[in-house]
């Protein structure tokens, strides 16, 4: 992440028109977003298209932003509910959900580390699952559980981007984390075994 200030000056260079200082943005959170509008709608297309839609409308908006946040939070926020927006009206829930197979993460694709066929065997099979009970959370919760867990946002942040309190943020990402503890107790049982 930027510095606070490097962040505000590139921010100050865009709103003065500086189009090189808007893609040192984009180039720093386009993964980050792209990430969370994957793991929220779970299609690699429509989050490829929604991330640059994010960017549009954050360019679009730059002279409204007050900067009384950091960018980072407030193209979250963009992000975030302009992919909630998208869900609600395209209601159709998605069958064949694509799973991220543990590999994105927001610093690009990383291939797993493994050390023999049967641990990567083991190991895919968990990340599966995982994603897949990800998935299945309800949307608030898979929201917030994205933003703190994969995008390593604070509470707080977290509760500015979704326009919420704290403590809502915080029994979201536990409850997400209750869920997904029964869902892969057969799972996470086995593991402890082998």
């Amino acid at each position: 992440m930027l510095t606070r200030d490097a962040e505000k000056n590139l921010v100050e260079r865009a709103r003065q028109g500086e189009v090189e200082a808007f893609m040192e943005l984009v180039k720093k959170y386009e993964q980050p977003i792209y990430s969370l509008i994957y793991r929220m709608t779970g299609n690699r297309e429509d989050a490829k298209d929604l991330t640059q839609e994010t960017f549009i409308k954050a360019y679009e908006g730059l002279k409204k932003f007050r900067l009384k946040s950091s960018f980072h939070t407030w193209v979250h926020q963009i992000a975030v509910n302009h992919t909630l927006n998208f869900l609600k009206k395209n209601r159709k829930q998605r069958k064949n959900f694509e799973y991220l197979d543990g590999r994105l993460n927001d610093g690009g694709w990383k291939e797993p580390k493994v050390s023999s066929t049967e641990e990567a065997s083991i190991e895919d099979e968990l990340r599966i699952k995982m994603d897949q009970a990800i998935a299945e959370l309800p949307l608030t919760y898979k929201t917030a559980f994205s933003l703190v867990i994969f995008q390593g946002m604070s509470h707080a942040e977290a509760a500015r981007v979704l326009g919420c309190s704290e403590g809502t943020v915080s029994w979201k990402v536990h409850e997400a984390r209750k869920i997904l503890r029964e869902k892969l107790r057969p799972y996470l049982g086995f593991i402890k075994e082998v």
